[in-house]
């Protein structure tokens, strides 16, 4: 009997996959809603695709990722570190014999609730939120949960969401905290509904979440410090350890991080982590991140000025809303400014199927989505009287 093309690709996936932590696509706890199975993609393969088609994921190009809204093509934006960590976590993942693509799947969705502004604008719209509802809080992961289950576009369908398979949507949301872990194991048990989830911390579900997790700052750490250099300009010199154990430049950095976390799994295959020298060494990489650019004056006043932009754009979007009543959200007038009208036209396309979630919320939604670019588009929109005449 001829086997089918999913048939071959589930035969080529038992094959490869050796490691006796490696999650198989057959034995996916399954999607949010049932789906017809894809007739040659195995689950897994399928979810990276549906983000790298996303609206979403594109655009990531035009978010910050540490030097702010950059103008330069060779300044990695958040785009360039999902991929950059996407290609790491499924390298790493090769070599020991994990699930590569649901590595690749849950690094490409990762940063997906990333808002405009990198972290800065992180940190301020939760500040915004809380003072809005101290009952919320705003963690760029767990809002990429909920970009993949409720506001990523799917153009070839008419539904919000990528309905993407719980291990991907486990892995997204559970992929911070890795700056102060030396060694990660995936919880025993799958816990609470991913959704219901209010803080971060919580350990990936697989093995290959645990990968993604640790992965990020291999992705992002050196490449900061590269990316400074060239924007910020002359920096101190990096730990004489750091160079010594890690190497002096991205490139170096990236294949002793990958090297030792590998090897260190194939020690102790319960878990991921790194060797005390490499770890030791990372953690003083990162603190002088944090001291020389994170905390760069450069970066600080810039990010000053971000927190003043969206803020008035928080206030403007809540005083649109609040002013007339909420049946009529999503519907523009002739009297609307254009900034009120994109909103509405947000509310219109975003919420038509599921209802419009609270006030808060949707303003929550609409800057979270926002590029760069565009916010500060649309704050001069607000901010700046148009010409009489």
């Amino acid at each position: 009997m001829t086997m089918t093309l999913r048939e071959l690709a589930q035969e080529r996936e038992d094959k490869t996959l050796d490691h006796p932590f490696a999650t198989r696509s057959a034995n996916s706890r399954g999607r949010l809603r049932d789906e017809p199975q894809d007739p040659i993609r195995l689950c897994f393969q399928r979810d990276a695709h549906r983000i790298l088609h996303c609206t979403a994921f594109r655009r990531l190009r035009y978010k910050t990722q540490v030097i702010f809204a950059p103008e330069s093509d060779h300044v990695a934006t958040r785009l360039d570190h999902s991929l950059y960590m996407a290609s790491i976590a499924q390298t790493i993942a090769r070599a020991l014999g994990l699930n590569e693509d649901l590595a690749y799947a849950i690094a490409l969705g990762h940063d997906l609730g990333h808002g405009p502004f990198g972290h800065a604008g992180e940190h301020l719209l939760n500040k915004l939120w809380k003072n809005a509802d101290p009952r919320r809080s705003f963690q760029h992961e767990l809002h990429s949960l909920r970009v993949v289950d409720r506001l990523a576009v799917r153009p070839s369908t008419r539904e919000r969401g990528l309905n993407l398979t719980y291990e991907v949507r486990d892995g997204i949301v559970s992929h911070c905290g890795e700056r102060t872990e030396r060694f990660l194991a995936p919880r025993p048990r799958p816990g609470p509904r991913l959704e219901t989830l209010t803080a971060r911390g919580q350990a990936p579900l697989t093995m290959e979440g645990c990968v993604v997790r640790m992965a990020d700052r291999i992705a992002y750490i050196g490449r900061d410090y590269e990316d400074a250099c060239a924007v910020l300009g002359r920096l101190p010199p990096l730990p004489r350890v750091v160079t010594r154990v890690l190497g002096g430049d991205n490139r170096a950095i990236i294949n002793t991080l990958v090297t030792d976390m590998i090897r260190t799994n194939l020690e102790t295959p319960g878990r991921m982590g790194f060797s005390e020298d490499v770890f030791d060494a990372l953690h003083q990489l990162y603190d002088y991140n944090s001291r020389q650019i994170y905390s760069h004056p450069q970066l600080v006043e810039y990010a000053a000025r971000t927190e003043k932009m969206l803020t008035i754009i928080f206030e403007f979007a809540q005083r649109t809303l609040a002013s007339r009543p909420q049946r009529q959200w999503g519907r523009a007038l002739v009297s609307d400014s254009h900034a009120a009208r994109e909103l509405h036209e947000f509310i219109g396309k975003m919420y038509a199927q599921d209802g419009q979630p609270a006030l808060s919320q949707i303003v929550v939604d609409y800057i979270s989505l926002m590029t760069d670019r565009y916010a500060r588009s649309l704050f001069e929109e607000i901010f700046l009287p148009h010409p009489i005449g």
